[in-house]
């Protein structure tokens, strides 16, 4: 409708001017170019993101091997895990298991005295063990201390460089240029498939919706 399509113009202008996201990439294009308004929970919102990465590999697997059932995946095609760099949260957990996936939950590590970080060494080992069916990699940028916001721009350079796609949970992070910086260069630097975040916690809306930008 045209009311919906002028809220989401709308919150992509405020993304771009009010939050920063603004990419700096040589062929043009942001980190909130494209988006979609849903009348859904963050975590509902994940899960149809990930269905349809699921949906996307598998019709790439069907081209690519010149399958002529266009109902059936391969026969060989399997790509269910999606790995989670740990959070004591558990709304993208059971978003992956609403989208009929298998969540692999990656230990974080300590970095000084009191802060809990992402495990960049384990993640990619992680990545390693699940090549073949590894789908997507879940990072999150808005988490509670003593955990600190995941290192996604190096999540996103491993994403790129084993082409594996690479979902980021910003449910708070619109709030924070500091969160909007590191997506703008991990955007730059690597590779991010979505970006959801989260109405009523960004923009204080009587109800609860997302919104999923690439």
């Amino acid at each position: 409708s045209i009311l919906a399509q002028l809220t989401k113009f709308l919150v992509l202008d405020a993304m771009k001017r009010g939050s920063g996201l603004r990419g700096d990439r040589a062929d043009g294009e942001d980190p909130a170019k494209f988006g979609l308004v849903l009348p859904m929970c963050t975590g509902m919102s994940m899960a149809l993101v990930l269905g349809s990465l699921r949906d996307e590999a598998e019709t790439a697997a069907k081209n690519d091997e010149d399958d002529d059932n266009d109902d059936d995946p391969p026969q060989n095609f399997v790509k269910d895990v999606v790995l989670w760099s740990r959070i004591d949260q558990k709304s993208c957990f059971k978003a992956v298991l609403s989208a009929g996936l298998k969540c692999i939950v990656v230990p974080t590590t300590m970095e000084g005295d009191d802060s809990v970080v992402t495990d960049v060494k384990k993640l990619e080992e992680y990545m390693d063990k699940y090549s073949n069916r590894l789908l997507a990699v879940i990072s999150t940028t808005s988490c509670f201390a003593p955990r600190v916001p995941d290192k996604i721009d190096e999540i996103g350079k491993l994403c790129l460089k084993k082409n594996v796609s690479h979902v980021i949970n910003n449910a708070y992070g619109l709030q924070c240029k500091q969160t909007c910086k590191l997506i703008n260069r991990s955007c730059v630097v690597g590779r991010v498939d979505a970006i959801v975040c989260s109405t009523d916690k960004n923009f204080l809306v009587p109800v609860g919706g997302a919104i999923v930008i690439s």
